[in-house]
């Protein structure tokens, strides 16, 4: 399923400057990259206000674009988010209580956080996937976080591959500054265009989806974009996640690389992986 919406121009997200050059041209999408901050991001772009429709439905099982079946390496999902979560443990301030997590999905991550006796709340914007977390019987929001209103301040809140999906980049930066306590921390997972990835595939990186990934960051452009709102970088690591043979596979195969998914699959039978 492929959705159609008018495009418009948007100044950088970060310093709001226009001087510009170009990086890609990806599925008629222009891939810019600012010349006074280094943030890249797509421009035109699908404009604000039509954005958030992309999540509201069928963004876990869409094949053009969101996840092809986002629940079926859910064991591998969780590993991973064990995994990142036991690495930045020790750099919180505070080992217990509000949490929240923005684009939560499925509520893997809200699982494992509760298991360590934090309080979980949610926000998912895609229906199914928000009904799923309330049957587990966690508190989520459908509320796009420009929109979401609290009373409560979070010790913790986190981003896993959230934050190149949001308009308005700024004023979310400001937001995450309000609903955080003073003592609390934030966690982001997002692409880094300086990835040895991006770098061996070129225009053919696999996070170049310019219908949803609107920007696309180093972690030097990062850590402008919150410095400028107040926050401090206190850990920046390379994350990684869990895969398996066939998740490899299927993903060469999707983004056209079809020798290439060929040659793996052949060797990963030979293993019998």
């Amino acid at each position: 399923m492929i959705n159609t919406f008018p495009l418009k121009s948007y100044p950088c997200p970060v310093c709001n400057e226009n001087d510009t050059k170009p990086l890609y041209t990806i599925k008629g999408f222009n891939i810019v990259q600012c010349k006074s901050c280094t943030l890249a991001y797509v421009n035109p772009r699908i404009r604000n206000k039509n954005l958030y429709d992309l999540y509201s439905s069928q963004y876990f099982t869409n094949a053009s674009n969101g996840y092809e079946n986002y629940e079926l390496i859910e064991d591998l999902r969780i590993k991973t988010f064990e995994k990142w979560y036991v690495e930045i443990e020790p750099f919180l301030n505070e080992r217990t209580g509000d949490a929240l997590d923005i684009g939560c999905a499925a509520g893997y991550f809200l699982q494992i956080l509760e298991e360590r006796n934090w309080r979980v709340e949610g926000i998912e914007l895609e229906e199914k996937m928000n009904g799923i977390v309330r049957s587990k019987g966690y508190s989520v929001y459908n509320t796009p976080l420009e929109y979401f209103k609290t009373k409560k301040k979070y010790q913790l809140i986190s981003l896993f591959d959230v934050l190149e999906h949001l308009p308005k980049l700024n004023l979310h930066i400001k937001k995450l500054y309000r609903l955080l306590e003073d003592n609390g921390s934030i966690i982001i997972v997002t692409p880094d265009l300086n990835s040895r990835q991006r770098k061996i595939f070129g225009k053919r990186w696999f996070q170049f989806k310019p219908f949803e990934h609107i920007q696309y960051f180093t972690c030097q452009s990062l850590e402008k974009a919150f410095k400028k709102n107040n926050f401090s970088i206190v850990y920046s690591n390379s994350s990684g996640q869990y895969v398996n043979a066939s998740f490899v596979v299927s993903r060469l195969r999707r983004y056209n690389f079809p020798l290439l998914a060929m040659i793996f699959n052949s060797f990963f039978n030979s293993l019998k992986l």
